[in-house]
């Protein structure tokens, strides 16, 4: 059982490529939340009527979140990923951007659709084409 034949067309080295773009995805994700959007002192800061400039990024990042952009883009480009025929350079482009985006919906509070959208970017990922 433990003998379980890889497909032939994947390689751990290519796996472990595809497996990179959701790490940097993780990262990028919790220093959003974690370094940005939840501390206290910054979110105080930004509430004030002479906010600094960098505060309007911030205030983009929020309501991004808010209206689930991140869960969107993964769940559309995973879709697109999935159905529509692709030339092989922009497919990869597209699943790289949906699991980019899957990485960050699970995050920054988006886990419903980024959810859906990794397993259906793994469904893309694994179709034979």
């Amino acid at each position: 059982m433990t003998d379980t034949p890889i497909p032939h067309n994947w390689t751990l080295r290519r796996a472990l490529g595809w497996s990179v773009v959701p790490l940097i995805g993780f990262a990028l994700a919790f220093w959003l939340r974690y370094g940005v959007i939840q501390p206290k002192a910054i979110g105080q800061l930004c509430g004030q009527a002479d906010a600094p400039g960098w505060c309007r990024p911030r205030d983009w990042l929020l309501l991004g979140q808010h209206y689930e952009v991140w869960g969107w883009i993964a769940l559309a480009s995973a879709a697109i990923a999935l159905i529509v025929p692709l030339p092989p350079a922009l497919l990869r482009v597209v699943l790289g951007i949906a699991l980019l985006f899957s990485a960050l919906a699970l995050v920054l509070y988006n886990t419903t659709l980024g959810a859906v959208a990794l397993v259906v970017t793994l469904l893309a990922l694994l179709r034979k084409r």
